[in-house]
């Protein structure tokens, strides 16, 4: 990632004068970056003290933990405010979906923009507009309009994400990435997980909610303005800004030096935006009050927090293409139990698992990909593995409110495990390819 101005350029400048590397990993592989076996083989050497690098992210992290904190909420009132207003599911669906069509437009402009901007500025400016974004969707009632604002605020979180992630992949190195990345998402979902449970702040029919969503977006501001160290440069950049790689060069990079990312990234988004999209939607329908709803959701995701470290230490010292297929496989089964079994504790306890497994997938295949990609590739490629997730996420609600409407509220879980299914048998699938 080149910027030749402002924020990264300073970085370039202080190192030149004092010696040191743009961008000196704490610890290398002796393989090479792109081998494959490599890759795929448990690291036995032990990487060096990450102090360093959590010192550099942390303003950033507690940017991302606002922010994330804000849209736990906020997408969670949007469903619940489209079936009081007497929608379908197909309604809701739609209405979901055009945030991810918004995240895919925000691919032609985020990456254009951290180069140019930095990742600082970026975060800022797309923080406010989502802040802006969330109270409008609090004001308008109609249906049109808010599919639009849905589509704004995904364009938005496109510029976030892409600024949070490259950010961090930068920063991380390879035999860290696991930890550094795990210590990102466990930030996440116990956000999301506290965003849930912000449910029950005001009265069901108010607005109470997306006031707060916005404050907290614009809360996240704060630590990334005053706190951050600046982001890290890959090894070699030159100060002078790098010729911006078009999408057809980056997408024959990608599926160069990876064959799991393209179908590991859009199914990903299947599952994710599935359960965050329809699952308050199930649950409405099988008579969760707005408390039970909330403290579900909220639990959900407190399962997701718990597995994220451990699963970034395992990915660090095993293959994480093994790590994937195994998930999936494991995901697939409690979807089908939780088709066929929805009473009690059992909906809860298998929810709950499926979450905590399932929800450890993007990272892992994020970190995959960055283990083997050309680190000049790093911002465009972080870029296009959200674009990918986008893909899936658009298409994903649609497709399973589909399955919902034909088979009742349980096909989210069959839409589920089909899913887990195709990102087992692509996993696998490149795996042999590799050999």
């Amino acid at each position: 990632m080149t910027e030749a101005r402002g924020d990264e350029s300073a970085v370039v400048r202080y190192n030149a004068q004092h010696g040191a590397r743009p961008s000196a990993l704490p610890y290398e592989h002796t393989a090479s970056a792109g081998s494959p076996d490599a890759l795929d083989a448990p690291l036995s050497a032990k990487p060096m003290q990450t102090l360093s690098e959590y010192r550099t992210l942390a303003g950033l992290l507690l940017g991302a933990a606002f922010l994330i904190l804000g849209n736990g909420l906020f997408q969670t009132l949007i469903p619940l405010r489209i079936l009081r207003h007497g929608e379908s599911t197909l309604v809701v669906g739609f209405i979901q979906s055009c945030y991810y069509l918004g995240f895919l437009l925000g691919a032609f402009t985020a990456r254009r923009l951290i180069d140019r901007f930095g990742q600082h500025r970026v975060f800022i400016a797309f923080a406010a507009l989502a802040a802006i974004l969330t109270q409008a969707f609090g004001t308008f009632e109609s249906l049109a309009t808010l599919a639009l604002i849905r589509l704004a605020t995904g364009f938005a979180f496109m510029g976030l994400f892409s600024s949070i992630e490259s950010w961090i992949q930068g920063t991380a190195s390879n035999a860290n990435r696991g930890r550094i990345f795990g210590t990102y998402t466990t930030i996440n979902y116990f956000s999301l997980c506290m965003g849930q449970l912000m449910l029950n702040i005001g009265s069901p029919g108010g607005t109470a909610g997306f006031g707060l969503a916005s404050a907290l977006f614009a809360a996240a501001i704060i630590p990334v303005s005053l706190l951050s160290g600046w982001p890290k440069m890959a090894d070699g950049d030159p100060v002078n800004p790098m010729r911006a790689h078009n999408w057809i060069e980056v997408l024959r990079a990608l599926t160069g030096a990876t064959s799991l990312a393209v179908p590991g990234c859009i199914l990903t988004g299947f599952l994710y935006s599935s359960f965050y999209s329809l699952m308050p939607v199930f649950l409405v329908h099988v008579g969760f009050a707005r408390s039970d709803l909330s403290l579900f959701m909220g639990v959900c995701l407190l399962g997701a927090l718990f597995t994220q470290r451990p699963m970034g230490r395992l990915s660090d010292r095993y293959a994480r293409r093994e790590l994937v297929y195994r998930i999936a496989l494991l995901s697939a089964a409690l979807s089908v139990a939780l088709m066929l079994f929805q009473e009690g504790a059992f909906l809860w306890i298998g929810a709950i698992a499926y979450v905590a497994v399932t929800f450890t997938q993007y990272g892992l295949v994020a970190g995959d990909t960055n283990d083997r990609i050309d680190p000049h590739y790093r911002v465009a490629i972080s870029s296009l593995l959200l674009v990918l997730f986008s893909v899936g996420g658009m298409t994903g609600p649609p497709i399973a409110s589909v399955l919902m409407t034909v088979m009742g509220a349980k096909g989210i879980f069959a839409f589920n495990a089909l899913s887990c299914l195709l990102l087992a048998w692509a996993t696998k699938s490149g795996r042999k390819a590799i050999g």
